[in-house]
């Protein structure tokens, strides 16, 4: 569909284009004791990968993100530097697709918390029902879904579709971050008229 006029698009071609692979054979890793057939390069949580050897990165499997490779590359020159910092973490990691809307992420979805065996509540609110969704008018069209632990009574995934997704999901990924409890989430004050307000009737929504 048109993301304008709601009307179908048409068109000769679609290019897919997913995944990149890895020729760890190239980088000659095996001189360094690595198994060169690998599909990743399995790390420590200083991302040490053998004795003086370090990986960040797409080749640690943790995700093909820009900002995982900052955030592994500052945890392992503190290491190499012999600075004490905590391990890596990978409960929370972002991911935003910026198409129009923009689709961010952060944590597990529905579905990996079930499996993980947890007690699950969610809940979704409609983003162009917002206050902020009326202002916008056209292109108001998301969502915002949060999976809680119900047992902890934290969240441990979000989801935000909609103009400025991206920015929207910092604040869920802070709360999924650092486990902030969904009460204290709840007794927050949210800015008017903002999208990430809607975060607010999505807490009141969780069942």
């Amino acid at each position: 569909m048109h993301p304008d006029r709601g009307e179908p698009l048409h068109a000769r071609q679609l290019l897919v284009a997913t995944g990149r692979r890895t020729d760890f054979a190239a980088l000659g890793i095996g001189a360094v004791g690595l198994d060169e057939s690998a599909r990743d390069i399995e790390v420590d949580e200083h991302l040490r990968a053998a004795d003086g050897v370090w990986a960040i990165g797409d080749i640690t499997g943790r995700g093909a993100f820009t900002h995982m490779s900052m955030y592994q590359a500052r945890l392992a020159a503190a290491d190499i530097l012999g600075t004490a910092t905590d391990p890596a973490q990978y409960h929370a990691v972002p991911r935003v697709t910026f198409t129009d809307p923009e689709v961010g992420a952060v944590g597990m979805t529905e579905a990996e918390a079930r499996d993980a065996g947890l007690t699950v509540r969610t809940a979704v609110t409609d983003l162009a029902a917002s206050t902020r969704g009326w202002i916008h008018k056209v292109g108001n069209a998301g969502l915002i879904k949060l999976v809680e632990d119900a047992d902890r009574g934290v969240l441990v995934g979000a989801t935000s579709v909609g103009p400025q997704g991206g920015e929207v999901l910092s604040a869920l990924a802070v709360a999924v971050h650092a486990e902030v409890p969904t009460h204290t989430l709840r007794g927050m004050i949210y800015a008017y008229p903002t999208f990430h307000r809607a975060i607010e009737t999505a807490l009141d929504s969780l069942a």
